[in-house]
């Protein structure tokens, strides 16, 4: 099966990806124990809970345009796509913070504001994260690989030198914070290098162009990009739930035992993500089968997940207070609570984006809403039956775990269905 993968130049490009994101979030592991010893826990469970805030529109962003500059096959208008997605960012981020002061005047209560000003970072952190991504894309069509996975590094060898100062100065949540908004800027004109360039020997996009290639997209408007909003806003509900149910303090334990199990799905499910997106688009296009392969990066998946997540579940309370510090095997217990749904999440979002290449993208948008209602029925019975965390977070995972496999299922049968298309010309 490797064999299979390596033939196709599949596997090197995934191993790239790999590499970039291996030193990006050793990075980011190195750091998390000095950030936990020199940041109380209140102060990273804030951090958190806003950053959560952003993680809801930074996916949408670019309004899902951005996987349309990866599939479309005229490279003028994919640079055309990319001035649009671009546009969008900045509205984006601006319609949050608008939000924002909306929520202030009239709703001074609200969940989103318990931390005070602090929450005015989150546009921020939208539309610089949101750039970010939406050139990830742009690279992504060219395969530039490489330069990927340096930027993925450096960025956060810088945002971990911020946050680092920041602990020893005693900025508190506002370090942390500074820290995530400013590391994505770093890389941009590389980024941006070859969009520029073609910027400077093609006409400026008007506006009927805007309006033809927004008509072109409407199916990425009309269900990807809600079906991704719906997608990010179950991940951070999660997170706004605890802050809602529980303390900062157990937020913050909370968001460290997500970060280490978030390292497993940074390195395997994004990179892969991306190259597979690449190579099902690139299929599609050409009338080629791609069942066999994704059926057996499938399986190749489902067994590192599992030896990955079983290591995870058996280490979990010991490995977080040697890490992290006294205190913190309450991280190890969340992680253990959550390790099945993110077993299955790594598997399933590796094909993040594939229902788009097959036009389907309304079944991504019924799964992600199955997501959100399955949060609010275990919300719903954790007040009703006065639910611990760690009850919280096992109902959490078993109804995301059945929802990941869902997924999953939608994208092999995609998968096959094409090719049984495919056989019969």
């Amino acid at each position: 099966m490797i064999n299979a993968l390596k033939k196709d130049g599949l596997g090197k490009n995934i191993a790239i990806m790999g590499l970039g994101t291996l030193l990006a979030q050793g990075i980011n592991v190195l750091i998390q124990p000095l950030l936990s010893r020199i940041f109380p826990a209140s102060d990273l469970g804030i951090y958190t809970f806003v950053i959560s805030v952003a993680n809801i529109l930074i996916p949408i962003a670019s309004l899902k345009l951005d996987l349309l500059i990866v599939s479309e096959k005229d490279d003028m208008r994919a640079q055309y796509i990319t001035d649009i997605c671009v546009l969008a960012c900045f509205f984006v981020a601006f319609g949050l913070f608008f939000f924002l002061i909306v929520c202030k005047i009239f709703f001074p209560n609200v969940v989103l504001l318990q931390y005070g000003s602090l929450i005015y970072f989150a546009p921020i952190l939208v539309l610089t994260n949101g750039l970010r991504f939406l050139f990830i894309s742009y690279n992504n069509r060219y395969k530039e690989y490489k330069l990927i996975s340096k930027l993925e590094a450096l960025r956060e060898l810088v945002r971990a030198a911020i946050q680092t100062a920041s602990g020893f100065l005693i900025f508190g949540a506002q370090g942390l914070l500074a820290g995530y908004a400013v590391a994505p800027v770093l890389g941009y004109r590389l980024q941006m290098k070859r969009y520029f360039q073609g910027l400077k020997n093609r006409p400026r996009i008007t506006f009927s162009q805007i309006k033809g290639l927004l008509i072109r997209g409407r199916k990425q408007i009309m269900f990807i990009m809600p079906a991704q909003l719906i997608n990010s806003f179950s991940s951070s509900l999660v997170t706004m739930m605890i802050g809602a149910l529980f303390s900062a303090s157990a937020l913050g334990y909370y968001s460290m035992g997500v970060r280490v199990l978030d390292v497993p799905i940074m390195f395997i499910s994004s990179n892969v993500s991306k190259v597979c997106f690449q190579r099902i688009c690139e299929s599609v296009s050409e009338s080629q089968p791609i069942s066999k392969t994704i059926a057996k990066l499938v399986l190749i998946l489902s067994a590192v997940s599992i030896a990955t997540f079983g290591v995870v579940f058996l280490a979990a309370v010991p490995l977080c207070e040697l890490i992290f510090g006294q205190g913190y095997g309450i991280a190890g217990s969340y992680i253990r609570c959550l390790c099945l749904m993110y077993a299955m999440r790594l598997v399933a979002t590796s094909f993040s984006g594939s229902f788009t290449a097959f036009g389907k993208q309304k079944y991504e948008l019924f799964l992600n809403v199955a997501l959100v209602l399955a949060a609010f029925i275990v919300y719903g019975l954790s007040i009703a039956c006065s639910w611990p965390m760690e009850s919280f977070l096992k109902a959490i995972g078993f109804g995301y775990s059945i929802m990941y496999a869902c997924m999953l299922a939608g994208v092999l049968c995609c998968c096959f269905k094409f090719d049984r298309q495919l056989k019969s010309l």
